[in-house]
C-alpha cells in the first residue's frame, strides 16, 4: 500500500511540476490564476486522500488538466484584447 501511495505522489508532483510550472508559465499565466490552479489541484488532492484513501488519479489529473487549459485560454484573450 504505501509503494502505491508513494508513485501515486511522485506522479502527482512530476504532474504539478509540469503542468504548473511548464505549461503556466509558457503561457505567462497571471500569479492569482496560478495560485487558483494549485489550490484546487491542492484541494482535489487532499480531498481524494480522505474520502479514499489513495489519490484518485482519476478524478485529479483530467480535471486540473482542464482547468489549466481554460485559465491559459482566458489568459491568452486577455492579452489578446490590450
Amino acid at each position: 500500500m504505501a509503494e502505491i501511495m508513494f508513485m501515486q505522489f511522485l506522479t502527482l508532483s512530476l504532474y504539478a511540476f509540469f503542468v504548473g510550472f511548464c505549461f503556466c508559465d509558457g503561457f505567462k499565466l497571471h500569479i492569482v490564476r496560478k495560485l487558483i490552479w494549485f489550490i484546487v489541484f491542492l484541494a482535489l488532492s487532499i480531498y481524494s486522500v480522505k474520502t479514499t484513501n489513495e489519490f484518485n488519479l482519476t478524478l485529479i489529473l483530467p480535471t486540473t488538466t482542464l482547468l489549466a487549459i481554460l485559465l491559459c485560454a482566458y489568459e491568452k484573450k486577455i492579452t489578446k484584447e490590450k
